[in-house]
């Protein structure tokens, strides 16, 4: 038993080498540990914007992009303030009346830091529809408050919530990890 213990122990270093860092400059930097067969980019024009995208020729239908503004004002600083704001972005796109959900339906995002929420909603027009590539059944959309300087936004674009990528994007974002500069 210990040998197996001392095993774990000597591997995990390691698996920290598989997470992306993002260097969010005086706010620290932002870990993102990848699950499954995915890329990760990356831009900053101000905000840092992360594409995560499916691996390889026969690559799922699935896609999220997070949004990563630090610095900014603490306009969320209570788990009522931020579910508000994502209950009425939720509201707006169901006014469209582009989508079947009737009312917003709030979950939770399962962070290490901070709280979040987001919401999921459904595309009529591709119900019961074989995939196709680029065109995803569910849109879900939320933020997180990391702390009072760090907001990150969500869309992750998926075949269903049951669906084995959007688990997999899911756990990304509910793993990811601000670490102090």
């Amino acid at each position: 038993m210990r040998a197996y213990l001392a095993a774990l122990i000597l591997m995990l270093p390691a698996a920290g080498a598989w997470a992306q860092v993002f260097d969010l400059h005086n706010h620290g930097k932002l870990e993102i540990f990848p699950v499954g067969e995915w890329n990760v980019r990356s831009e900053d024009d101000g905000d840092l914007k992360i594409q995560i995208t499916p691996k390889g020729p026969a690559a799922v239908n699935a896609a999220c992009q997070i949004i990563v503004a630090a610095g900014g004002a603490d306009d969320f600083s209570t788990r009522e303030k931020l579910a508000r704001q994502v209950t009425g972005a939720g509201r707006r796109m169901i006014a469209t009346g582009d989508f079947v959900e009737t009312d917003v339906t709030l979950k939770t995002f399962y962070c290490k830091e901070g709280f979040g929420f987001y919401f999921t909603l459904t595309d009529p027009k591709l119900i019961g529809k074989e995939s196709v590539k680029g065109d995803y059944k569910q849109v879900s959309l939320g933020m997180i408050r990391v702390n009072s300087s760090v907001m990150i936004r969500v869309q992750i674009l998926s075949e269903g919530e049951l669906t084995e990528p959007f688990q997999q994007l899911l756990g990304m974002v509910e793993g990811m990890e601000l670490k102090a500069k």
